[in-house]
């Protein structure tokens, strides 16, 4: 009713104005009539990019109040005498307030109906994410009886956490032995904290060969880190589940710019059966990242850690699961530390189907801002 009462009223008065003489335009009210319209299709066509499709529609109402002002400043310029009057909760509205308000109302109760555009539109551009990352992974599948391709270039992908640019989690990919200037590696070792043999296709392997010495052949003569994790242990058999140990980087300080090792009891063994992950990932990482905390707080510049797939190694495990695991105790762990002096997590991914399931899973946070 209070709508077309002031449309019919505005409608009678511009009526009335016509009979009269138009008066001299001012300057500086036609100046400003062309600022605010210029305003307006400037807001207009920076909010209709497709970056910001999901609160496209809520953007697009300071575009329409700009041109409503407009165009209240010009009639009201051309037509001074012309009237719009309306009344609304008790009070009564005339003139420029008076169309000011008709406009404002229909604003508003379009932006009302189109909030759940603007939901629906982020919800498809979250689902369109997960599709493109499906596709990734598709297409990085091998033949038919093939395993996972490893990577061989090691790139990097962090997002921060919605609400605190101060932290970020991500991916970096391809073989640990090629990542570079990363404070912490984290060791996924079993219950026993035995490392792996240096010629064995894991982590800890790694981790060991290229921390201590080596001869010119290339053959290891300082086994400094085994040495040091064997002294951490202090003549004990097993640890926890989850449990984590620190030693230093050995060669790996100079040659990768790594400043810690942390070890997490992330596998357990069993006779005749191998090793299987953990129960309770969420507390290795936990621990992980309450240790990285400690000793920075020490005075240790720690700022980056990269946490290999914990038990995901022998194919024993869920990889979905684990990914989402780890990124739920990391994402936990900042929101519960905001001081927290570590700045980026990052997952390891060595294959291209563990790189597609972490980014899926990444672009499936709601506490990650991940863009488009």
């Amino acid at each position: 009713m209070i709508r077309k009462r002031v449309a019919a009223t505005l409608m009678i008065g511009l009526q009335g104005a016509k009979a009269e003489e138009m008066p001299p335009l001012s300057p500086l009210q036609l100046a400003i009539t062309a600022i605010l319209t210029v305003a307006g299709v400037a807001l207009q066509i920076w909010s209709s990019a497709p970056s910001r499709g999901e609160r496209q529609y809520a953007l697009q109402l300071p575009s329409v109040l700009l041109y409503s002002l407009a165009a209240a400043l010009f009639l009201f310029s051309v037509f001074p005498d012309s009237l719009t009057e309306g009344k609304a909760l008790g009070f009564g509205l005339s003139g420029a307030a008076g169309f000011a308000a008709f406009i404002m109302l229909i604003s508003f109760t379009w932006l009302a109906k189109t909030r759940r555009r603007d939901e629906l539109t982020a919800q498809l551009k979250k689902v369109q994410r997960e599709n493109a990352a499906l596709r990734r992974q598709l297409a990085g599948e091998r033949l038919s009886g093939e395993g996972p391709r490893p990577l061989a270039q090691s790139t990097r992908y962090d997002v921060p956490m919605r609400g605190s640019r101060r932290h970020r989690i991500g991916v970096v990919t391809g073989n640990l032995a090629n990542v570079l200037g990363i404070d912490v590696w984290v060791n996924p070792e079993n219950t026993r904290m035995e490392m792996s043999r240096v010629d064995e296709p894991t982590i800890s392997a790694a981790i060991r060969y290229h921390g201590g010495s080596r001869d010119d052949a290339g053959h290891l003569i300082h086994d400094a880190i085994a040495k040091e994790l064997a002294e951490r242990m202090n003549g004990r058999q097993h640890v926890s589940a989850g449990q984590v140990l620190v030693t230093g980087p050995g060669e790996l300080l100079e040659s990768h710019r790594v400043r810690k090792i942390v070890h997490v009891a992330a596998v357990e063994g069993e006779p005749g059966s191998g090793y299987r992950q953990v129960m309770d990932l969420a507390r290795c990482a936990r621990n992980i990242l309450l240790e990285v905390d400690r000793i920075a707080e020490a005075g240790e510049p720690l700022r980056s850690v990269v946490v290999p797939l914990l038990g995901t190694g022998g194919g024993n495990s869920d990889l979905r699961h684990t990914v989402d695991t780890l990124l739920s105790a990391i994402v936990g762990y900042f929101d519960a530390h905001p001081a927290s002096r570590i700045r980026v997590v990052y997952l390891l991914a060595y294959t291209d189907v563990q790189e597609a399931v972490c980014r899926i899973a990444l672009g499936a946070r709601p506490e990650l801002s991940t863009g488009t």
